[in-house]
This record gives C-alpha cells, structure tokens and sequence, in this order.
C-alpha cells in the first residue's frame, strides 16, 4: 500500500482515529470475550489532549492501523499494535514499528524496550520484532470454562495459617514474595518489574488501581498467611466483561510451591467467580514456563490465543 502515510498521532485529529479504535475495541471482545472499552476511553482521551505517542498509518484520510507507546524512565513500552482487519497491512505493521522502535532507540536515556503484543490479523510480528534485535517469547492467552470446573478441593498446608480476601494493607508484603518467587523466572527476563521490589509493587499497585488487565475485584482476591502473618502466596482476579474473569497475576512463595496453596487460591477465586455468575477466567503464560503451563492445564485452562512478549536492552 504505497499511498500509506505515516504520522506522528499528536498531528491526528481523535475523529480519524476513533472508528479504528472501535473496530480494535470490537476484536478483543470477539478473540478474548474482554471489554475493551475502559482502556479505549483512556487512550481518547490521551489522543485529545496531544499527549499519547505514538503513529497513525493513514490512507486517503482514513487510519487504517497504530501504535503508542508509553516511556516509564529508562524504559519504553509498546502499549498496542493495531492494523484493520480490511486492510491487514504487514508493510503498515512492519513501518508503525520500525518508526516506534527507532524513536525509543533514539533517546539514549532508553536502556530497555518491552511489547506483549496482542496480534488481531495474520501479520508476522516476531519476524519484524527480532529484525530490530528484539528477544522473543511465545507466550499464551488460556481460557478456562468455569461450568466444566469442579469445584477444587485443594488441601490447605498445615503451616498456612489462614486464606484472606484480599488486602490492600497486605500489597506491599506481598511485592516482597513476588520479587522472591520470580527471581531467575524467564517472567522476569520478559518484565522488568519482577526484577525489584519497587517494581514489583508498582506492578502490583497498577493491577488493583487500573483497568489494564481488566477491573480489580477484591472479592474473588484471596492471599495465603503463613504462621507468622505474612503473605506466603495470593491470586488477583479482575473483570474483563460482563461474564468473563481474569487472573493477570498469581504468585506462591519457593517454600510453599508444590505444597497446594496455589490450588487452593485458584479454588477460591473460581469458587467465587461462580457465586457471582461468571462464566469464563483467563490468565496469560510464557511458553517456556512449562511447570506453570502444565499446572494451568490441569486446572482446566486451554489455549484461546498465542501472542508473543518481546524485549530489546541497549
């Protein structure tokens, strides 16, 4: 499509950009049953006031496909990738990027260039990724029908003192056992955060405070207390639509793994989730994490989607 421009989004006028952002609203709720809306109202409303950066690729007045990004210090992020399903245009994806990643590369205070892109048409992205010097992870978006599951009767270890609801006043303990339970993880390799506490419970704090990964629902939250009161394991739950759940984090503590508190968190949640009529739960999982891969398929969990995490150190 030799007639594409490609433009900075801060040049755009939001009308030409709306319709596209819809029709991406429309293909996460048909591939992955999730309301996108919380998170397109955001970026609108970003776009209006000139501060999201990222490209718009357009054709005779239309956009047709975009990218932003996002910049948290000495790291950039690559929030979405998007081409219409009319259009499929893998030299527009290939062009969005190319213009992102060298805009990221440019700024010598840019250590590091992190993307989990969600691919919504038949476009090669690990090909154009690794062809700027990206790492690459496959990684799975799993789905599990809660009316198929049983409910889990998970036996609680005898040093576990109690399963809470969720509390806030818990997180930033918590933090403090996901930097542990994720050290030398390829998790870690893919998200920086897991590498730090502080990162960890910004990451922590952005589940419970944002819409990212859906709606924070403390009720169908749980965190495992050891003897002494701290968090020895917890699963946060958020809402995705109206009949669909998601888990964008669980963390167990090495000395608890393999011991049933994850079993038992997760039986909370669907237990849960069921009481309050949800139908489906969803969580995410690098492919070569394959202890975690296997425990999600004995859940119940399949495959929905793959998609790939892609990171670039300087």
């Amino acid at each position: 499509m030799s007639d594409l421009k490609y433009l900075p989004i801060s040049y755009l006028d939001e009308a030409l950009l709306l319709p596209l952002m819809e029709e991406e609203e429309k293909a996460w709720m048909s591939d992955l049953g999730w309301d996108y809306s919380p998170i397109r109202q955001i970026l609108v409303s970003f776009v209006k006031q000139k501060l999201l950066p990222g490209y718009v690729a357009v054709s005779e007045k239309a956009a047709i496909g975009y990218t932003y990004f996002l910049v948290n210090q000495t790291k950039g992020i690559i929030g979405a990738l998007y081409v219409s399903k009319i259009s499929r245009s893998q030299e527009a994806i290939e062009e969005l990027l190319s213009l992102t990643i060298s805009c990221l590369k440019e700024s010598q205070n840019i250590k590091r260039v992190e993307a989990q892109i969600m691919p919504f048409h038949n476009v090669n992205l690990p090909a154009t990724f690794t062809k700027h010097g990206f790492g690459y992870y496959p990684r799975y978006y799993l789905d599990l029908d809660l009316s198929l599951n049983a409910r889990f009767k998970g036996t609680e270890a005898s040093s576990i003192e109690r399963i809470i609801p969720w509390n806030s006043a818990y997180l930033e303990r918590a933090a403090e056992m996901t930097l542990i339970s994720y050290r030398n993880q390829t998790d870690a390799e893919i998200c920086e955060d897991y590498r730090t506490k502080a990162g960890c419970e910004s990451y922590l704090r952005s589940l419970v405070d944002n819409p990212g990964c859906g709606i924070f629902m403390p009720e169908a939250s749980f965190i495992g207390l050891d003897s002494q009161g701290d968090p020895c394991g917890f699963v946060i739950c958020c809402r995705i639509s109206g009949g669909a759940a998601m888990i964008p984090q669980i963390a167990v503590h090495p000395s608890y793994q393999g011991r049933g508190l994850g079993n038992v968190l997760m039986g909370r949640s669907f237990d849960q989730l069921k009481a309050m009529s949800f139908r489906s739960v969803s969580l995410t999982v690098t492919k070569k994490n394959r202890r975690a891969y296997d425990w999600y398929q004995r859940l119940g969990f399949r495959i929905r989607k793959e998609f790939g995490a892609y990171v670039w150190e300087r």
